[in-house]
């Protein structure tokens, strides 16, 4: 019988759990092999977790206020920054999750922003929300959304944040389902077109974004449910259709009394030859990482052709090594994908690159039988 490791050249993993950071051969044991929490090798490498350099550092440089850098989004995707947003995904990957004291401190100022209290801390946004009524409830939603996603990542998974993740669901589906979301901006002259009055719902526009995007990818429990999985699919075949990709990343322009803003955050989907010439495979690879999730990739071809290349560049070793010109060395997503501590090491960055690719592969292969079916997808593109 078949299984995701079918198609591999070689199994890599006996060599990751030898010779890869504790983080990796962490997720190795617990996402790829599966093992429980009770296992004494997961038990002795969870330990290993925990003295892990890297992730002491940021606990050491936590503020009070459970921030970094007394900020809470990622800001500029191109760069990396302190943030609650950027330093708990980095723990995330490093394999900490709610029990450690930095991912706690950090969930309970990410609960206040999924309250309704007038004297919400905005951190980085008080200064544009002081004044500007639109951008407060813009940013409220914002920051709500974001909320959801950081704690559906770390395991808050209580019936209370399910009920959020299925309220941002049915809201970004409403605005697929809308004739406005087939032309949903307004050419007035910019560079960046006007998102349309009819785009908005409760001061928010819920074009779908990176943000939730995640939010569901995080939340393969959707996939239990036949009218999430309806959902889902309608979500990103908007994703992938050209209405979308026009618009991607910067999806449209925020007016308000006291100037104007871009959307940002749109999911850009390329040709694998954009990222052969430009670099920045880092980004492909978090693109992928998000369907792969959800089992979507091979819904979309020139998501399958990409994902097809990929495993393609396996090496007779089982391992993946990708150029170093394919990678943006600065950008925020090569942080965020980057476990091991020293890409100056060739087998390092292999590592990384190696499980990353595994952890794409069996997502895919696991749970694309749940969304599209065994034969005929009930959901046509």
């Amino acid at each position: 019988m078949t299984d995701w490791k079918s198609s591999l050249r070689s199994d890599p993993m006996p060599w990751l759990l030898e010779t890869a950071c504790a983080p990796i051969r962490y997720r190795v044991l617990t996402e790829l092999m599966e093992l429980g929490r009770d296992d004494p090798e997961v038990q002795k490498v969870r330990l290993e977790v925990q003295d892990y350099a890297p992730a002491l550092q940021l606990q050491r440089v936590q503020r009070k206020d459970g921030s970094w850098g007394g900020h809470v989004s990622a800001g500029d995707p191109r760069k990396y920054q302190a943030s609650i947003e950027n330093s708990l995904y980095r723990l995330y990957e490093y394999g900490w999750d709610r029990e450690s004291k930095p991912v706690k401190a950090a969930a309970k100022t990410l609960r206040t922003f999924l309250t309704k209290k007038k004297d919400l801390k905005f951190f980085e946004f008080s200064k544009l929300v002081k004044a500007d009524e639109k951008r407060n409830r813009y940013y409220r939603w914002f920051l709500r959304i974001l909320s959801i996603e950081l704690l559906v990542r770390g395991g808050y998974l209580d019936s209370k944040n399910q009920h959020l993740v299925m309220e941002m669901l049915d809201r970004t589906s409403a605005f697929v389902d809308s004739p406005v979301s087939r032309n949903p901006v307004e050419e007035i002259g910019a560079a960046i077109p006007l998102i349309r009055p009819q785009a908005w719902q409760d001061g928010y526009t819920f074009m779908p974004d990176i943000y939730l995007l995640r939010m569901f990818a995080f939340s393969p429990w959707l996939l239990n449910s036949q009218a999430a999985r309806m959902r889902l699919k309608k979500i990103f075949d908007y994703v992938v259709s050209p209405t979308y990709q026009d618009l991607a990343p910067e999806l449209g322009l925020v007016r308000t009394d006291k100037g104007s803003f871009a959307r940002s955050h749109g999911l850009a989907v390329l040709p694998a030859e954009h990222y052969l010439k430009k670099g920045h495979l880092d980004e492909l690879m978090i693109l992928l990482e998000i369907f792969s999730r959800l089992g979507l990739i091979n819904r979309y071809p020139i998501l399958m052709s990409q994902f097809e290349w990929l495993v393609s560049q396996q090496g007779k070793d089982g391992h993946w090594n990708f150029s170093t010109k394919l990678i943006n060395d600065s950008s925020r997503w090569t942080q965020l994908l980057r476990v091991e501590k020293d890409w100056r090491s060739p087998n390092r960055k292999e590592a990384d690159m190696t499980f990353r690719m595994l952890l794409i592969m069996k997502n895919q292969w696991e749970r694309q039988v749940t969304m599209l079916g065994r034969r005929d997808d009930g959901y046509p593109i």
